[in-house]
């Protein structure tokens, strides 16, 4: 469940836009405004999650790429192809997240979620959990439109609210309200928004590289020699191992510039989530037994509005977190040779800023093929000294975290909107557009499946307000 999507409400409609965790905040904004009576349309730019799996085997398959339903657009957004995690900051007791974890046990997930200290799913469940998700809001009356691309919020021109959202074909939606959980990747929508005086701000993101261990390393490191067996591929009594590292640079040339693991992705594989082919970018995925024979995690730093700001067109500074993405994305497609082949480095030569040997190169998951570049000229050096001298901070917590059998991948760019659609704290509407709500991980308030889902229920809990206050 993750990026995409936006909505109107009460006697009007709901509509998405785009994704990536576009499914978690525009699914239950839906799903509390349907079960509230409001009736509620909405359109997904993807496909449904049976298409979109088909779409996605034909790029595994025969390097097919649907810049319209892949791992980043259709339903239930870039989440839907992860490691489903479903760790929070909010605070697990919280009324909304037992609400989202309550409903996703109702939609096929398995009850342990709701004690686990690390719930996660995997992607075979949250396809299964989205088909049965939207056959109960189908019957409730919900309608679903997929394939279908919002370009544009509409804007009454007497008061400037949103009135409802015109479509890529040129068909117009009116509505009443707007919720929009567009998911990290709507970078064309942003920019309608941006023209439209929405008024929107750079907001700190993380960017960097995927690397790769072998699991069994993994699983040595962390229980021995001796018990590492018990792991047996995600079927043993012993979970699979995982790791959590961060680091804060002390001085330097990268002095106070953090690099940490993200979306670590045990028993997983390394995915292609380019929505265009001149723009290369990737994510990590795992299937719920996480049996793969590999391990593979972001290794990000943040990027401030100064790394970013001189990727900024005129007039669209705002947007520099955006620009700053695509740049890295295509020198990256560049660097690999094209035809979403990745660039990778093992870590000694990351380090060591040596192009790595293509016979020597350790194995793998990445199944459009790898070949070996200068990842260490790919970002600004702040950014690329940061990660590596954090990198040799986490070999010494986790020996051979940075070894011979580390490889590096570029470039993990896409870990959060690196822009916020300001909102109103009490009322979650655009501060600038009335009857807009910004939702979700794509609009800069959110950062994974859970969060993304209580923030959607607190965009329809907004919106259900409002109309029983003007009815009163």
């Amino acid at each position: 469940m993750r990026r995409s999507s936006r909505a109107a409400g009460r006697r009007g409609r709901y509509a998405r836009g785009r994704k990536k965790l576009n499914g978690p905040a525009g699914l239950f904004a839906a799903l509390a405004l349907a079960e509230a009576g409001e009736r509620v349309t909405v359109f997904e730019r993807g496909q449904p999650v049976e298409e979109r799996g088909r779409d996605i085997g034909a790029l595994f398959a025969r390097r097919q790429l649907n810049e319209e339903s892949n791992l980043c657009y259709g339903e239930g957004g870039a989440g839907t192809w992860s490691d489903g995690k479903l760790t929070t900051r909010i605070g697990r007791n919280s009324e909304r997240v037992r609400a989202v974890l309550h409903a996703l046990v109702a939609f096929g997930a398995p009850e342990n979620i709701l004690v686990d200290g690390k719930p996660h799913l995997g992607t075979d469940r949250l396809v299964r959990i989205l088909r049965t998700a939207r056959k109960y809001l189908e019957g409730l009356g919900v309608e679903f439109r997929f394939g279908v691309r919002c370009a544009r919020v509409n804007r009454d021109p007497n008061t400037g609210d949103a009135c409802g959202v015109t479509l890529a074909d040129g068909a117009v939606v009116a509505a009443k309200a707007v919720v929009l959980a567009a998911g990290h990747s709507s970078r064309g929508l942003m920019e309608a928004l941006h023209e439209e005086d929405v008024k929107l701000t750079y907001q700190s993101f993380a960017a960097g590289f995927r690397i790769e261990h072998p699991q069994g390393m993994l699983d040595t490191i962390q229980y021995g020699e001796k018990y590492a067996g018990y792991v047996d591929g995600g079927k043993g009594p012993l979970p699979v191992a995982d790791y959590r590292v961060a680091n804060t640079v002390p001085d330097g040339v990268a002095a106070g510039r953090a690099c940490y693991s993200f979306c670590m992705c045990p028993g997983g594989q390394i995915v292609p989530t380019s929505t265009v082919e001149d723009e290369l970018c990737i994510n990590g995925m795992s299937f719920s037994k996480r049996s793969s024979k590999w391990a593979n995690s972001g290794l990000v730093s943040t990027i401030t509005e100064r790394d970013a700001k001189p990727f900024a067109d005129e007039g669209y500074e705002p947007l520099c977190g955006v620009s700053f993405q695509r740049h890295i994305e295509r020198e990256a497609a560049i660097m690999g040779g094209g035809k979403l082949v990745v660039p990778v480095q093992t870590a000694e030569d990351f380090l060591s800023e040596t192009v790595s040997n293509a016979s020597t190169l350790p194995s793998s998951s990445y199944r459009l093929g790898v070949v070996p570049g200068p990842l260490h000229e790919l970002y600004p050096r702040e950014v690329t000294k940061a990660i590596q001298e954090s990198l040799a901070r986490f070999d010494k917590q986790l020996p051979g975290f940075a070894g011979s059998q580390a490889l590096i991948h570029a470039p993990e760019a896409r870990t959060s909107s690196p822009v916020r659609i300001d909102r109103d704290k009490e009322t979650l509407e655009s501060v600038s557009c009335r009857a807009l709500y910004p939702t979700g991980e794509g609009a800069g308030y959110a950062g994974g499946i859970v969060s993304a889902a209580c923030d959607g229920l607190a965009a329809a809990t907004e919106i259900l307000r409002a109309y029983k206050s003007a009815q009163a």
